[in-house]
């Protein structure tokens, strides 16, 4: 069954943005080439979910070339956000649940990546969606900014595999423990 993976660099002090949304920090401290290959991960990826502000900073920042266009892509807006015709993605206002069930489907076996931002991978988690946290700390810390993982409610972990990087950067993926 496809699960929901939430798959994001962090700083050490857990922001994945400043509070502008740049991401200098991370261009700054690479993970370098020890790093689990972004192609590896993303070829088991059969849909994307991410919010609004996720997809501005893309667009604004992918060079007008929207990098999913290959599988269905989610984005989560309570706005009249327009979306461009040649992409692959609806918008929707949807609840979590809901969504994870279209976006599960649409991934047709392969697991759903949720891209940011840590509201709406809080907000899957939060509804009970979120299988997964694949997370890679940076050796930076920001003191202020946007948070990496903001749940309303304890969120119980069951670590899977933790690798140490050369650049002091460290991978984890860790399994949500489901509460009854």
């Amino acid at each position: 069954m496809s699960k929901l993976i939430y798959y994001v660099a962090a700083t050490m002090d857990g922001y994945i943005a400043t509070k502008d949304h740049e991401l200098d920090w991370l261009y700054d401290c690479p993970p370098g080439d020890d790093a689990t290959p972004y192609d590896e991960f993303y070829q088991n990826i059969g849909a994307t979910i991410m919010g609004a502000g996720t997809y501005e900073w893309i667009m604004k920042n992918a060079a007008g070339e929207w990098p999913y266009q290959d599988i269905p892509s989610f984005v989560l807006s309570s706005r009249n956000l327009t979306l461009s015709a040649d992409i692959n993605a609806i918008v929707t206002q949807d609840n979590p649940k809901n969504i994870a069930a279209k976006a599960r489907n649409a991934a047709k076996g392969k697991d759903v990546w949720v891209i940011g931002g840590g509201k709406t991978a809080a907000s899957f988690a939060d509804a009970g969606e979120l299988q997964q946290l694949f997370i890679t700390t940076i050796p930076v810390f920001l003191g202020s900014g946007i948070p990496v993982f903001p749940v309303s409610q304890a969120i119980h972990v069951i670590p899977n595999k933790q690798r140490y990087l050369y650049s002091g950067a460290f991978e984890t993926i860790m399994d949500i423990k489901l509460t009854q």
